[in-house]
């Protein structure tokens, strides 16, 4: 179960990162775009236990790190949006 969660948590970071570029034209997204990157962090937090070689080992670091990029930036320009508005 957590090899699946793993693999299908990697495939949600990838459409988040679409997902956040979708948002710059409709920038009402962003909290939606904020809220699913939160949500996948602890889900890829949750697929380390599905570790057994090498490359599983690599989807799951560069998921948590996608997701941790994702949270970063995206807080960031809707907390600077909210200081200018």
């Amino acid at each position: 179960m957590a090899r699946i969660i793993n693999f299908w948590s990697f495939i949600c970071a990838l459409l988040c990162v679409v997902f956040f570029f979708i948002a710059f034209y409709h920038s009402s997204l962003l909290n939606i775009n904020l809220c699913l990157a939160i949500i996948l962090f602890f889900v890829s937090i949750a697929g380390f236990f599905g570790i057994n070689n090498w490359t599983s080992a690599l989807r799951s670091i560069l998921t948590v790190v996608i997701s941790g990029v994702l949270i970063l930036v995206t807080g960031f320009i809707i907390f600077t949006g909210y200081l200018f508005s």
